[in-house]
């Protein structure tokens, strides 16, 4: 996939024709997917690259001047949109100046010269100083130069699917609902790193996983699901919380115990799938009480289906 980075400062340059969808696109969800779907069925037509085309930081992070949490981190965004079938990104850098452009300025100044031969948004896709430009202007802006195509709501069990109700889902650790609403399982990507190896001492390994700061956790709890290591997956009992049995302080872990895995992969990267919340993080007597849940979780991680949409 061929990423290109716009910055104002810099002459905007596309030789090659597009036909792109816009937007922010955090989680990939399946109203994104709607976009990227009318996107790819534009660039055939029009013989032209499929492109998306999307802002980097956050524009809330440069608006707000606060660091906000997304569903996944930015390279993790773009392995998905390769993975979707878009040909090119172009990320414009977010920063004060363009924050400032008018919805005017916006259109002359970056997407008449993207060289479009088509352009999709979202019904409620914004842009312009306090986002003041909508699709109704857009429409203006594009006649003579380009087609542009609003995808409608697409909605799951009549709501709206948008970034804010995954996010939602997420953090209240419905993470099957949030799997509904992207059409793919909700994942976390990492580094295995040490940890203090209590896992081991009881039986039950696990994979401490080194996050991007700027990923969304869900909610503290036991969860079901499944661990992505060197192309094979393994049905996984993964623990997000702070291990009150037997680990002082508030730190925050997720750890993954692989069924059927005995290897040492400190340094490598995984990928841990959440299908569905087992449990609440509960503090046990003693050690044997903890081992006794552990060994019922595993039965459970056991019985998930195979076949699962996992995308990356």
């Amino acid at each position: 996939m061929d990423v290109k980075r716009i910055n104002l400062d810099e002459e905007i340059c596309i030789d090659e024709p597009i036909a792109a969808c816009i937007g922010y696109f955090d989680g990939l969800h399946k109203g994104h997917q709607a976009l990227l779907e009318k996107t790819k069925l534009e660039a055939r037509r029009q013989n032209a690259k499929s492109a998306l085309i999307t802002f980097c930081p956050d524009p809330k992070d440069v608006i707000t001047n606060q660091i906000h949490k997304h569903i996944q981190s930015f390279a993790e965004r773009l392995a998905i949109i390769e993975a979707m079938g878009i040909q090119m990104v172009i990320i414009l850098d977010f920063d004060k100046r363009l924050c400032n452009q008018t919805a005017d300025e916006f259109v002359s100044d970056i997407l008449y010269k993207l060289n479009l031969k088509a352009l999709i948004c979202g019904f409620d896709f914004h842009y312009g100083h306090k986002g003041l430009g909508d699709h109704r202007s857009l429409a203006l802006a594009a006649e003579g130069h380009f087609p542009l195509y609003v995808i409608a709501s697409v909605n799951y069990e009549g709501i709206k699917i948008s970034s804010t109700r995954v996010r939602t889902a997420i953090i209240n650790g419905d993470v099957a609902l949030a799997g509904e609403l992207l059409g793919y399982m909700y994942h976390i990507s990492g580094i295995v790193e040490h940890g203090k190896k209590i896992g081991r001492q009881i039986g039950f390994p696990t994979a401490n996983l080194k996050t991007s700061d700027e990923i969304l956790y869900p909610m503290n709890g036991v969860y079901l699901g499944y661990v992505k290591y060197q192309e094979k997956y393994y049905k996984s009992m993964i623990n997000i919380g702070t291990n009150p049995t037997v680990a002082k302080g508030n730190k925050r872990t997720i750890e993954a115990y692989l069924l059927d895995f005995d290897q040492d992969i400190y340094g490598e990267k995984i990928i841990v799938y959440l299908h569905q919340k087992c449990r609440d993080v509960v503090r046990f007597a003693n050690l044997d009480k903890l081992k006794e849940q552990l060994s019922q979780d595993v039965q459970k991680a056991r019985g998930l289906p195979d076949g699962q949409c996992f995308i990356l």
